[in-house]
């Protein structure tokens, strides 16, 4: 992939758009296409912040884990879609793993040169705090559900969620276009597998959803956003 198919790519992602032409030429001027093989890290929890980075390709998903060793999928991240900008901003180590999902190719514009954007081009250090904004609002909404609701009620958020970012429609409703394990679902909703598999065989018999292997559809939406007060 040249850097001329980068930009293509990362047209198409809602921040980039919000950026002058000067800024987007600079970032990719500036940005060195990497790939990575299936599950592996491109950084892990308490590696220092190296700069901004971008999807062109596959899947990267940003996990923590809990004091008691759960695993929890922050975000998930697609072509389009930059990431990194927390340690960018504050300069402090990386607080959670970033992921390959299959085979990835990524764009990394390091900090140095982000630093010499942001001296260039008055507004940049503003469109990092906007990206942050962005992810802030996402987390602030799962960790809403997390404290208020019933664990059904955060099944039926996530899925909504999902549906609304990666759902694709078909003839038997919107498929979440994502490798999802039950593992991975369960890491997202703050369940343990078991219960997941409750919830979901619960919503199988209700006729809301049809899961096979790691893909999930949505068979009415309308009422499973009921479920999450949408």
């Amino acid at each position: 992939m040249n850097v001329i198919e980068a930009g293509q790519i990362l047209e198409t992602g809602a921040w980039m758009g919000t950026l002058s032409p000067a800024i987007r030429t600079a970032l990719l001027a500036a940005g060195r296409i990497r790939t990575l093989d299936d599950c592996a890290a491109l950084y892990r929890t308490g590696d220092p912040g190296d700069g901004l980075y971008a999807m062109l390709e596959g899947e990267v998903r940003l996990i923590g884990h809990s004091e008691a060793g759960r695993r929890i999928v922050y975000l998930i991240l697609r072509p389009g879609e930059w990431f990194g900008e927390i340690s960018v901003l504050d300069g402090k180590p990386r607080f959670h793993d970033a992921i390959a999902f299959g085979p990835c190719t990524i764009l990394h514009v390091d900090t140095g040169h982000i630093d010499a954007i942001a001296a260039e081009h008055a507004r940049f250090d503003r469109a990092i705090g906007a990206l942050a904004c962005s992810h802030q609002r996402t987390a602030l909404a799962f960790v809403e559900q997390a404290l208020t609701a019933s664990s059904a009620s955060r099944l039926a958020f996530i899925l909504v969620e999902l549906a609304g970012r990666w759902g694709v429609a078909t003839a038997r409703g919107v498929e979440i276009d994502l490798r999802l394990s039950q593992e991975d679902l369960a890491a997202m909703v703050g369940l343990s597998r078991q219960s997941l598999a409750t919830l979901l065989g619960r919503l199988r018999r209700e006729g809301l959803i049809e899961s096979r292997y790691t893909r999930l559809t949505i068979l009415d939406l309308d009422r499973l956003k009921l479920r999450c007060g949408r």
